[in-house]
């Protein structure tokens, strides 16, 4: 099985759009084996999904993603583990250990978005 996840930093991507490169794991029986660190800096978000499916990968770890991303993932057969913290190792062996779930660490919904905008612009 190959496992993305996307960095920032060398830590899990706050948020998907922010990603500089992305932690390619395939994870053999017992564990995990080879990896590799790919740069998609010069892919533009949206791009980033068929790039990954292009590689095989089967399953996404990653911090905060919004909708449009997890469909893009999805439609091509990619899982989508989101809301994660931390760094890339330790994402994994939550994964492997059967610690995470989607959307485990939720970012705020869009009306506390909303409210903030408008904190922020005076009104």
């Amino acid at each position: 099985m190959r496992i993305a996840i996307p960095r920032y930093e060398g830590r899990i991507s706050p948020r998907f759009g922010f990603t500089q490169d992305v932690l390619l794991v395939e994870v053999e029986e017992g564990g995990s084996g080879r990896s590799e660190v790919l740069s998609v800096r010069r892919l533009f978000p949206h791009e980033i999904p068929a790039y990954l499916h292009g590689k095989g990968v089967q399953v996404v770890l990653t911090g905060g993603i919004n909708l449009e991303f997890q469909e893009l993932f999805r439609a091509l057969g990619i899982e989508v583990i989101w809301g994660l913290i931390g760094t890339p190792e330790e994402a994994l062996d939550a994964y492997l250990a059967g610690r995470v779930a989607p959307g485990m660490g939720r970012c705020p919904g869009p009306g506390r978005h909303r409210r903030r905008r408008r904190v922020m612009g005076g009104a």
